[in-house]
């Protein structure tokens, strides 16, 4: 029944509630400078009313609960948007630094120092004999070159601080992770339905905008009230009260987590601005700078300075100095020792296609290698989209085929045309054949296994013959071997095959005069060049890496391998089958100086290719009337070449030993003459000289390895202005090699690691214009997302943000509201004495 006392207990509940709500609003004016703190406000509701015969009568107000102003929504997209601008604030700030790098301030600029380079070389064609232009042309070069090794000094500097950045980044990207997991279980373990941890959930959000900065991250809610945090691309940072990290390693983010059998397993997440937050901004940096990419900004850089030095060499190493090379000269360059993986591409599933990226090796993705129809046993046509593949990707591997021919089945003699001649060339040896179609007793040249098997005798031994003759000894050696078809092997049953004998060898293979007459006809050999490609090579993959290392990543199990014939385990000494994995090393197999250990090596011409060397005696006069050729045709290894050069020049001269010596030490060529006797070089067509190093301007490959060749800085006579004429002589005023080099200024043809041509002005300004370009694409997106951000924030806080006034405002309304409930209770005390005082 309402009275006195219900009068009372509505006061008593009024003067809690509202104490309650000043407790609450003092809590939001007491944290109005809190970062990520969300204003509070307490829910207020009427009691059940009590029923009178009057009516219902009330019973006052109760607090219920106390409610965080909170729009999910947008929290979500100020997170997100939060990540996009600190991945934008961490590439403007690392761009700045390769900006520096590429300072293009005069007297720093690598254009300016290109031009004055090109500049001293026209000053050299005018004044060929001075010394003092001849010096300038070496200072001018040495400017230049110390500006590359300044712009590859900063970067590696740059690439240094952004790891470090990385690394304190990645820690406290794991931080924050075992922070949230705390978070997580305090929340799910205190809260219910009516009663949230509010201020724990402004903590958490606060944690997880910190860690949006760093990193781009999804989330969502679970019904406990804890998060479950993950990374863009869907692995797992937080789950309930679990934490996973991450890892910065091997110059790329590792997400880590534990194996079922208690191991660590770290997955590579990601390389670049795609992972947001300041890691991806790094990231995306970093990458750009990283060593071994072609096509990011130091790879540009590297491969300016490779074709500079590349293009230099070869015009340079054609030419001469005021003198000839009267001591011994060393080739600058050595052969490495080079790994040699070799495989057969699978017949069984030559045609199916593998997809770009199924495949990296050395960490560089191999493109789309297309399927093709087998032929007679071999997956000629797939092995050849394999190495063209595995070639363009640049991954520091070189793939090569082995040339084979395979003529068409042969045709059997008839007994008239027994004691034939039958004869023709293979690389300009001569086989001479006799058919024999009459022995007694059969088989004989009737049978076409028969004839094929006696004309692949016949090549062999013709080919055996020549390369074990001694006098004169016969250079180069041809590394041929003839086999017969048997319809698995390349070609057709009872077929002749020609194929070269060292594994990755595409010399070419030359038959002529096979098909002059009716009866060579049934040979099925046609006359020709071959040289190797897709319809002409033994199936197998030859891969060479100078680094020795051949490190190959086919997935989670072997079934690219396997097509490449890679998989199955036993590859290598480490090889394990099935796990998609392969490491070859020169220690499993390799060359010794071989030919393919060259930085250059793909600019080698062998078939064909040839230099010269003109020879004098000590007063400058001819040794021999020609120059004396080397030609370079099947050289495989530096030793070969060495061989070729001293049976060369004895055949020349015909003298028992080389007027100049060629041998290998420490995988360099050495070239020492005579003491009565003198050498210099010209016509080179297999880019030879400048590939090892012999009279070349330039040392090394690279931005930060380019030098001047010490034979050329330390003697300026051998500064090649000029060309040794038809004649032999040498003209100290002969100034045509050197307009040849300042040609290569405005060459438009000059090819760039990575594919590109055009000039080397064209490619470095190029480079220059897409740095700028993206440091002002990133300043203007960061600028546009500041905008964003900031707007985004307001939207936020006129929701959650706490507001003085109104906070005042309340403050007063619920002091007002407590007064009331006091003078309720005061009213409700005079009645009671009224009523005492009335008994």
């Amino acid at each position: 029944m309402a009275g006195i006392g219900q009068v009372l207990n509505i006061a008593k509940e009024a003067l809690l509630a509202h104490q309650q709500a000043v407790a609450v609003s003092g809590h939001n004016i007491a944290n109005v400078d809190t970062p990520g703190y969300t204003r509070q406000s307490l829910t207020l509701k009427a009691t059940v009313p009590t029923p009178e015969g009057a009516g219902f009568f009330g019973n006052g107000v109760r607090s219920m609960e106390i409610n965080r102003h909170y729009d999910q929504f947008m929290v979500k997209r100020l997170t997100g948007q939060n990540s996009s601008l600190k991945n934008l604030q961490a590439q403007q700030e690392s761009l700045r630094l390769v900006e520096t790098s590429f300072n293009e301030a005069p007297g720093l600029a690598v254009n300016e120092l290109m031009s004055e380079f090109w500049a001293s070389w026209q000053n050299l064609a005018d004044y060929p004999e001075s010394m003092a232009s001849r010096d300038a042309t070496i200072q001018n070069a040495q400017i230049l070159i110390d500006q590359f090794h300044s712009m590859t000094t900063e970067i590696a500097q740059t690439r240094v601080d952004i790891d470090t950045s990385l690394s304190a980044a990645v820690n406290d990207v794991n931080s924050l992770t075992a922070q949230l997991a705390r978070l997580n279980a305090e929340i799910a373990s205190s809260e219910s339905d009516l009663n949230q941890q509010n201020d724990l959930r402004d903590k958490r959000d606060v944690l997880l905008n910190d860690l949006s900065e760093f990193i781009d991250i999804n989330y969502f809610e679970v019904n406990t009230g804890a998060y479950t945090i993950m990374m863009a691309d869907g692995h797992t940072l937080v789950e309930n009260n679990e934490a996973w990290q991450v890892d910065w390693a091997d110059d790329e983010l590792q997400w880590v987590t534990t194996a079922n059998d208690g191991g660590t397993v770290k997955v590579p997440v990601g390389d670049g601005a795609e992972m947001g937050g300041r890691i991806g901004g790094w990231m995306e940096i970093y990458n750009n700078i990283t060593p071994g990419q072609p096509e990011n900004y130091l790879g540009r850089l590297d491969a300016l300075a490779n074709a500079m030095i590349r293009e230099v060499n070869q015009q340079h190493s054609q030419g001469v100095g005021l003198v000839s090379f009267s001591e011994q000269l060393i080739s600058n360059d050595p052969a490495a020792d080079t790994a040699l993986l070799t495989s057969t591409v699978d017949t069984l599933t030559s045609t199916e296609t593998i997809q770009a990226g199924s495949i990296e090796i050395n960490g560089r993705d191999i493109g789309k290698i297309d399927g093709a129809t087998s032929s007679y046993g071999l997956a000629q046509a797939k092995t050849y989209n394999a190495a063209q593949a595995i070639n363009d990707a640049i991954t520091g591997v070189r793939a090569k085929l082995t040339t084979q021919v395979a003529g068409d089945a042969v045709t059997p003699m008839t007994a008239l045309e027994d004691g034939s001649l039958i004869n023709f060339q293979v690389n300009g040896v001569d086989v001479n054949y006799m058919v024999d179609s009459n022995s007694a007793p059969p088989p004989d040249d009737q049978d076409p296994g028969v004839l094929a098997q006696h004309v692949v005798d016949e090549i062999n031994s013709a080919l055996n013959a020549y390369n074990t003759a001694v006098s004169p000894e016969n250079i180069p050696k041809i590394t041929i071997q003839a086999v017969v078809g048997d319809g698995t092997n390349g070609g057709a049953a009872d077929s002749i095959i020609l194929r070269n004998t060292k594994a990755g060898d595409e010399s070419q293979i030359i038959i002529t005069g096979a098909d002059d007459n009716a009866v060579e006809q049934k040979l099925g050999l046609t006359s020709d060049t071959y040289q190797a490609d897709s319809s002409h090579n033994t199936g197998e993959l030859n891969l060479f890496s100078p680094d020795n290392d051949i490190e190959i990543n086919g997935g989670s199990d072997d079934r690219f391998l396997e097509q490449l014939g890679l998989g199955g385990g036993n590859i290598s000494s480490t090889d394990e089958g099935g796990d998609g994995q392969l490491i070859f090393t020169y220690t499993d197999h390799g060359v010794p100086i071989s030919m393919q250990g060259f930085d250059y090596s793909d600019e080698l011409i062998t078939d064909g290719g040839s230099f010269k060397m003109w020879l004098y005696n000590s007063d400058d006069t001819l040794a021999l009337p020609q120059p004396v050729e080397i030609s370079l045709e099947r050289a495989y290894d530096l030793q070969d070449v060495a061989n070729a050069i001293n049976t060369s020049i004895i055949n020349a001269s015909g003298e028992p030993t080389p007027m100049v010596y060629a041998t290998v030490h420490d995988n360099k060529l050495v070239l020492t003459p005579k003491d009565d006797h003198k050498f210099a070089f010209t016509d080179d067509t297999a880019n030879f000289l400048s590939t090892v190093g012999l009279n070349t301007f330039f040392t090394g490959s690279s931005a930060d390895s380019i030098g001047i060749n010490a034979t050329v800085g330390e003697n300026l006579d051998n500064l090649a202005a000029g060309i040794v004429n038809n004649n032999g002589e040498i003209f100290r005023g002969d100034q045509s090699n050197t307009l040849l080099i300042t040609n290569i200024q405005r060459d438009e043809y000059v090819h760039f690691t990575g594919g590109t041509t055009g000039t080397l002005d064209e490619f470095y300004n190029s480079l220059v214009g897409d740095i700028g370009m993206k440091g002002r694409t990133v300043e203007r997106n960061y600028e546009y997302n500041s905008l964003v951000t900031n707007q985004m924030s307001a939207m936020r806080d006129s929701t959650s943000g706490v507001s003085l006034d109104e906070e005042m405002a309340d403050l007063i309304k619920f002091q007002q509201a407590y007064s009331a409930a006091a003078k309720l209770i005061s009213s409700s005390d005079e009645m009671l004495r009224t009523l005492l005082q009335a008994v």
